[in-house]
């Protein structure tokens, strides 16, 4: 082999050469026959590292945690909308004193009305009234005031479950079920007061009774109940 710096020749087949102690294996001479470099190793494609999961972002987790807040909301309105509130004696006492004040506007008003038309009447008849006539207006009055009565309760619940005075304190009368009042049970509801009138005992049952319920309840089979008030909005 022989040196590419010095030129010396060896026949022995060394790594270096012994004059000059070059290193052979990086020359290009052997017997004076240059050899090729090796080409360089080609570097392998570098194998992509998976990345560990993080989790979640910060932002992600606040915007669930909101969501949760909000169907635990959502959830505990649902359940006070289902649950049951009956209307207690003293603000069913409330609504019926209202009731009866409207009652007495409407009473004077048909008194009026039955009064002026009567005389109408017997004016038209060349008549006046007097004391000799005065009971045929009493009759017409007699009859007039319980059907007053009557189309206010029995109308009112038959219609919309409630009167004036339940409306205003935010109470409906319902049947099974909180289904709505019929006619029927309306009307027996309002022939039902005049047992209950008996000494008060069927409206003062209504301190007695676990669900609130008088005798005019229990014989036309409904219930009274007061009205959730919807809220506007949910609070954040």
């Amino acid at each position: 082999m022989k040196c590419p710096q010095c030129g010396y020749v060896s026949f022995d087949y060394l790594d270096r050469c012994r004059r000059c102690a070059a290193d052979w294996t990086s020359g290009r001479a052997l017997l004076g026959v240059q050899i090729p470099e090796a080409a360089p190793a080609q570097s392998e494609a570098p194998v992509p590292v998976e990345e560990e999961w993080q989790g979640p972002a910060a932002s992600e987790l606040a915007l669930e945690e909101e969501f949760d807040r909000l169907y635990e909301r959502l959830k505990k309105e649902e359940e006070k909308t289902s649950e049951v509130r009956w209307a207690g004696f003293f603000r069913r006492a409330c609504a019926f004193g209202i009731d009866l004040l409207v009652l007495s506007a409407f009473s004077t008003a048909l008194f009026y009305g039955v009064y002026v038309g009567y005389k109408v009447g017997l004016a038209a008849h060349h008549q006046r009234l007097s004391l000799h006539n005065l009971s045929a207006l009493l009759k017409i009055l007699l009859f007039a005031w319980p059907a007053l009565m009557a189309g206010y309760f029995v109308l009112l619940h038959g219609m919309e479950g409630k009167t004036i005075g339940k409306w205003l304190l935010r109470m409906r009368v319902v049947g099974a079920n909180r289904s709505p009042v019929t006619y029927r049970q309306a009307l027996i509801r309002g022939l039902g007061y005049l047992p209950s009138a008996f000494l008060g005992l069927g409206f003062l049952w209504i301190l007695l009774s676990r669900e609130k319920r008088a005798w005019h309840d229990l014989l036309a089979g409904t219930w009274v109940i007061r009205e959730m008030v919807p809220s506007r909005s949910l609070k954040n």
